[in-house]
């Protein structure tokens, strides 16, 4: 029987067995994407994969100015795009289902606990006005601008 078997209550649990904020972060999107109803906000986590993302910029950046080997920076550029992929894809996880079921969840003070900040002020939104400015980008509700996407005024990225 090994340590890592559920029977042993030294074990790590999942959390503790994964070694990064980026397998972290993989850990959560996988629960949020399975998951029937929005689970908790993991802020300090987002928190640091955002500071994570601004190093690999900010070292890629340094690549580029030092003339870094063409590999080297492709690898950094992968590890880039990889966590950039899994946080964005992460949020609009949480945006789906809190634009899906905005209803139910204002009703439960439960629900609301889990979101974050910004995900309150976009579930409680929805009827806001909006004027909209050209080559600014915004998180609405896509059936307030169906309209204007169907009808190619504008776009969505």
């Amino acid at each position: 029987m090994s340590s890592w078997d559920d029977d042993d209550p030294a074990a790590p649990s999942a959390a503790e067995a994964a070694t990064t904020d980026v397998e972290l972060l993989k850990r959560v999107w996988r629960n949020e994407k399975a998951a029937p109803e929005v689970l908790g906000f993991d802020s300090p986590l987002v928190s640091r994969v955002r500071e994570q993302i601004q190093l690999l910029e900010e070292t890629l950046d340094d690549f580029a100015d030092s003339g870094v080997d063409d590999l080297v920076v492709s690898l950094y550029q992968m590890d880039l795009d990889r966590t950039l992929f899994l946080l964005r894809s992460y949020l609009r996880l949480r945006l789906q289902k809190i634009e899906k079921y905005t209803m139910h969840i204002s009703r439960s003070d439960d629900l609301l606990s889990r979101l974050s900040p910004q995900e309150r002020r976009f579930a409680k939104s929805g009827e806001e006005v909006v004027d909209l400015v050209a080559d600014d980008l915004y998180v609405l509700r896509y059936k307030s601008i169906k309209g204007l996407v169907e009808g190619g005024r504008i776009d969505l990225i």
